[in-house]
């Protein structure tokens, strides 16, 4: 990517931090300067955290965000059991209240296993607009498909469909690319790195062939790519893959979704690790 891509790219990705910023009652003025420095130290990505990482350490919601603001993140992706598809306004009042007050903003939310349910996933959707919620994240069955078509359009909000690793049906990346491309492109992917290391798969390939259909991606890094034996994780910029060449791929692709962080290699005590890879990242974001 050139030099003016590259600064047209995170000019991008600045403007829509400042979009979301200038809606009433989401951050003061120092917030939107320490997001606005956030997307800039990471390269123009919008870096997050996958509230599952945390779970262990802080199960409850108002401590999590605690954490996520502590390492200087603003954007977080809510598994579906730390905040559950709801219908109350008062519920849904207190955690956006929750997310202003740390100036964190769910862009992304991860459902799991997607049924054929036209009534639960009609509600989802719902669910999702009303909380700003620009991505969701599962793995559909088959059968899901075409109510997620119509969905996708009716409410103009992408679903990523999250590859697994061995032994799931979104095992390797052909798998997902076969299953998406029949639908609407507003159905797209969410690239896990790790699972695909996990797969045998080099996650710097698999966003080149996903391209424009990338939708989210979880960073998480394993010692190796490879299928057997099974690697075991490391911190992100210091196992099996080339994180700069990851985020090199990134910005040719024009990546513009969540960019979120899912390790889980010390966790109990995930914090440190953490640290040690956004530091990483980082450094690799903005080289690249």
């Amino acid at each position: 990517m050139t030099n003016i891509t590259r600064r047209r790219f995170l000019g991008s990705s600045m403007a829509a931090g400042a979009a979301w910023l200038s809606l009433p009652g989401r951050a003061g003025a120092d917030d939107q300067e320490a997001i606005q420095a956030s997307i800039a130290k990471f390269g123009g990505f919008r870096v997050g955290i996958q509230s599952n990482m945390l779970g262990t350490l802080s199960p409850e919601m108002e401590p999590m965000l605690g954490h996520v603001a502590d390492v200087g993140l603003h954007w977080i992706e809510f598994a579906h059991w730390h905040y559950g598809v709801t219908e109350d306004a008062d519920r849904i009042a207190e955690v956006q209240e929750r997310l202003s007050r740390h100036a964190i903003r769910m862009e992304a939310y991860f459902l799991g296993e997607i049924e054929a349910d036209d009534v639960a996933l009609r509600r989802t959707f719902q669910f999702a607009k009303t909380n700003g919620v620009s991505v969701l994240v599962g793995q559909p069955t088959i059968e899901a498909f075409p109510i997620l078509n119509r969905l996708v359009d009716q409410f103009d909000i992408k679903v990523a469909v999250h590859n697994y690793g061995p032994g799931h049906r979104f095992d390797r990346i052909d798998d997902i690319l076969k299953a998406v491309q029949p639908w609407d492109a507003r159905i797209g992917y969410c690239l896990d790195t790790g699972h695909a290391m996990r797969s045998g798969e080099c996650p710097v390939e698999a966003v080149r062939r996903m391209g424009p259909r990338l939708h989210g991606l979880h960073l998480r890094e394993q010692v190796a790519i490879q299928r057997e034996p099974q690697p075991g994780e490391a911190i992100i910029g210091e196992g099996g893959m080339d994180l700069p060449a990851l985020c090199r791929a990134l910005h040719d692709a024009q990546f513009s979704g969540p960019l979120t962080l899912e390790m889980y290699y010390r966790p109990k005590d995930p914090l440190p690790p953490l640290r040690r890879s956004l530091q990483n990242l980082a450094q690799a974001a903005v080289v690249s």
